[in-house]
């Protein structure tokens, strides 16, 4: 393709983008809100914050910060080989999973691609596709769920990529890696799936629910995960990706080199070592999904069963109301208007009693209008 057609492309599809949906710092959403408690229930952080493992480890770091850290950052690359079973070559580092997105795209995609993306999902998948001047084509859920078969069927001539967040952003939902080696099977060999596991962790069963062990059988996979949500580090910015060598040695090649800097990587190590801290945010996010899936239900709202440290609850009646109604009350989430969901909200599970001050406002709301 020209240079000059080529440069056209690529502006267009920058002005295809959806326009970014800020979410304040809690300082200005206080100052703003003109309240001192705010309650920020959008963006799917972990709100008992990293292992104070991870927060010592910033702290030693911080004083190598005039030093350009380890672009392939080995350390945590070795930590995360040994523990997965897989060779250092195998594992990238990033600026979180939203950067690895990104680079896959970059590395794999041509103009004129196509790039299959079950929908509602994650904005990011649909974003690098353009970004790559490829297409994007989505394929509907099921019932909230992503239909695999719908998805093989979905693939053409002219596919060459495939987007699969498990769990699923923004319905929770997953699916057992069992299913994905049938569906793998059924794909050309041209075709690449990216399995998007930012929320495995927070699973009944992540060892069920990853496709990590498939990487040897199929090379065509790459697996992303993440350190921005169980782990607490979302202001850290590490992800990692994890595939076959030869994949990531071509994803290496449009890596901006130090993508991962010194404080995240130091931070990341001792939170993934961290074993039991990990073990303990699953069990305190299991415990308070459940009880907040309970609570909600019984405001008459319909909640989808997840897997993840959110829940979709379709209110019923147009989202944004419900979401400005929230936010005077200083509780924020995210309304699903983005997602063409627009009766819905995806609600972060907080800590207790951040969980309690929703679910009290909602029951204010429902008195009033009886």
């Amino acid at each position: 393709m020209k240079p000059e057609l080529l440069a056209a492309r690529r502006t267009a599809a920058v002005q295809a983008f959806p326009e970014e949906i800020p979410d304040l710092p809690l300082e200005e959403l206080r100052a703003r809100l003109g309240r001192e408690r705010v309650y920020k229930l959008s963006f799917n952080e972990n709100p008992y914050g990293p292992s104070p493992a991870a927060v010592r480890a910033v702290q030693e770091a911080a004083a190598s910060m005039h030093r350009y850290p380890d672009s392939y950052g080995r350390a945590l690359c070795q930590e995360l080989a040994d523990f997965y079973r897989l060779s250092p070559e195998q594992i990238l580092l990033a600026n979180g999973a939203d950067e690895i997105i990104n680079l896959v795209a970059l590395a794999f995609l041509d103009p004129g691609d196509e790039v299959i993306i079950p929908s509602p999902t994650f904005g990011s998948y649909a974003a690098a596709a353009h970004l790559a001047g490829a297409v994007p084509v989505t394929v509907p859920l099921n019932d909230y769920h992503i239909d695999l078969e719908k998805v093989a069927a979905a693939v053409t001539e002219k596919t060459k990529l495939i987007f699969i967040c498990n769990p699923n952003n923004p319905t929770g939902t997953a699916f057992p890696a069992s299913e994905l080696l049938p569906f793998l099977r059924r794909l050309p060999e041209r075709v690449l799936v990216a399995v998007d596991e930012a929320y495995n962790e927070y699973t009944d069963d992540p060892a069920g629910y990853t496709a990590i062990p498939f990487l040897g059988a199929e090379p065509r996979l790459l697996v992303m995960r993440t350190f921005s949500k169980i782990y607490g580090l979302a202001a850290a910015r590490v992800g990692y990706l994890l595939a076959d060598a030869g994949l990531v040695a071509r994803v290496h090649r449009v890596r901006p080199p130090f993508n991962a800097g010194v404080l995240g990587q130091a931070a990341a190590l001792a939170a993934f070592r961290d074993r039991t801290y990990v073990e303990t945010m699953r069990r305190y996010n299991r415990e308070q999904r459940q009880w907040l899936t309970e609570q909600l239900s019984a405001c008459g709202w319909k909640v989808v069963p997840s897997q993840s440290n959110f829940l979709l609850v379709d209110t019923g009646e147009d989202g944004r109301g419900v979401f400005d109604y929230l936010v005077e009350r200083g509780i924020i989430v995210r309304p699903g208007h983005g997602f063409n969901l627009p009766t819905c909200l995806r609600i972060t599970v907080g800590r207790p009693e951040e969980n309690r001050a929703l679910v009290e406002a909602l029951m204010a709301k429902n008195s009033r209008r009886s």
